[in-house]
């Protein structure tokens, strides 16, 4: 059985207006910002929180540009306190694997922790998993829409300019084959909350041959945001 954790002095703060049980996590937008347009346009109401943008849609709330661990995490303790009690991270990631290319579109099954937030939470744990029945809704939902995807493990880091040639062989050989900034953090917060995530990443650039190949400007990586996320923002789960 599970110690309770220790109360922490500083609590987060409530955020009025934007109380949805379900929140889309977009940490990040390529350079055509396909999805802030799209997102615009869906919304009803808009409110700068410092560590990103929140989105009022019909039933959830889109938790946009929080990039990185820290800043995703500040951003949802927010909206776990306001009533958030499932969140779909939809997000982009680097291949360390050669069986995984760009646009490839990946359901996370687990997340290495490397970025520095999750072991506030959980000192003496790595490896996170997604909440196993949100992450079936997700995946049917694709294969309903005859949408292939992949699954796959992945690392995230506070430190992508870090990614060296020594630092990708010692992912290689622990079977890890993508990288991003927030998964690890996102399942960790939700584990220690009893609530659910999940993760579904399209694959933007790959560094598994030992130099950095990236689509960030592809039309094609539009094309999958349209057929792979904006259903998502209308999805129910």
């Amino acid at each position: 059985m599970r110690k309770s954790p220790e109360k922490s002095i500083v609590k987060p703060e409530p955020i009025r207006n934007f109380t949805a049980e379900e929140v889309v996590c977009i940490p990040f937008d390529p350079p055509s910002r396909f999805l802030k347009k799209t997102i615009e346009k869906l919304s009803s109401k808009e409110k700068n929180i410092g560590f990103g943008y929140l989105y009022h849609l019909k039933n959830k709330t889109v938790l946009y540009q929080s990039l990185g661990a820290s800043s995703v995490v500040l951003s949802l303790e927010r909206l776990i306190v306001s009533g958030a009690k499932r969140i779909v991270l939809l997000g982009f990631c680097g291949s360390l694997n050669p069986e995984f290319r760009i646009k490839d579109v990946v359901s996370i099954s687990k997340a290495l922790s490397e970025e520095g937030t999750s072991k506030h939470y959980f000192p003496r744990r790595r490896v996170f998993y997604p909440s196993p029945t949100l992450k079936n809704r997700i995946e049917t939902v694709l294969r309903n829409s005859k949408l292939p995807f992949l699954t796959g493990s992945l690392v995230s880091t506070d430190a992508p300019y870090r990614e060296t040639r020594s630092w990708l062989k010692q992912k290689q050989k622990r079977r890890i084959d993508l990288v991003d900034m927030e998964a690890s953090a996102v399942f960790a917060l939700a584990n220690f909350y009893g609530i659910q995530a999940t993760a579904l990443t399209i694959i933007s650039d790959e560094l598994w041959g030992g130099t950095w190949n990236k689509e960030f400007r592809s039309s094609e990586l539009i094309e999958k945001m349209k057929k792979y996320f904006v259903p998502l923002l209308h999805f129910s789960s």
